[in-house]
């Protein structure tokens, strides 16, 4: 297999991480986007939620997402269950592990985002080879993510040619 370009929002930029850091022979390049390392990267409020969790809450436009593509729409109760229980099991990646990772890395993060900027700004200290992103906005806001279309956004037009960028000019 060769090596990929890896992106990874939210649970998947932590994902992401992970993937580097396991299989590094396999990663050209990461652009890790709201992606979380730390329990404290992101407010205590946020756990407290987590362990509260319930479908009903989950924004109606990422469930009818996920039964438009899902082989039985009837797991969506399953998966979300899973990926509380996930989250309120969330352990921290220790620094040893972050810093592992050689690969170029983009990092990026909202100034709202639910991942703090500091959070991400201690990620990107701690990866060697790592550029760091703050951008305008809350979680997802400047990736356009579903949940958080605004008809006068205007972010993601600055993001998208960055992480094309990154990829043709810094992660060679």
């Amino acid at each position: 297999m060769k090596k990929q370009n890896i992106f990874g929002f939210s649970n998947g930029g932590t994902t992401a991480l992970q993937i580097a850091i396991r299989y590094p022979e396999r990663v050209n390049a990461l652009i890790a986007v709201s992606a979380l390392s730390k329990r404290d990267g992101v407010p205590s409020a946020f756990w407290n939620f987590m362990e509260q969790a319930q479908l009903e809450n989950m924004p109606q436009l990422l469930q009818d997402a996920y039964k438009e593509v899902a082989a039985d729409p009837g797991g969506l109760q399953i998966m979300h269950d899973k990926d509380a229980k996930r989250m309120v099991g969330f352990k921290d990646i220790p620094d040893k592990q972050i810093q592992s990772i050689k690969t170029p890395t983009l990092i990026i993060a909202g100034e709202k985002d639910i991942i703090t900027p500091e959070h991400a700004a201690e990620m990107h200290r701690l990866i060697p080879n790592s550029q760091l992103a703050i951008i305008h906005g809350g979680h997802g806001e400047y990736i356009s993510e579903i949940t958080t279309l605004k008809t006068d956004s205007t972010e993601s037009d600055f993001v998208v040619p960055m992480n094309e960028n990154f990829l043709n000019k810094g992660a060679r």
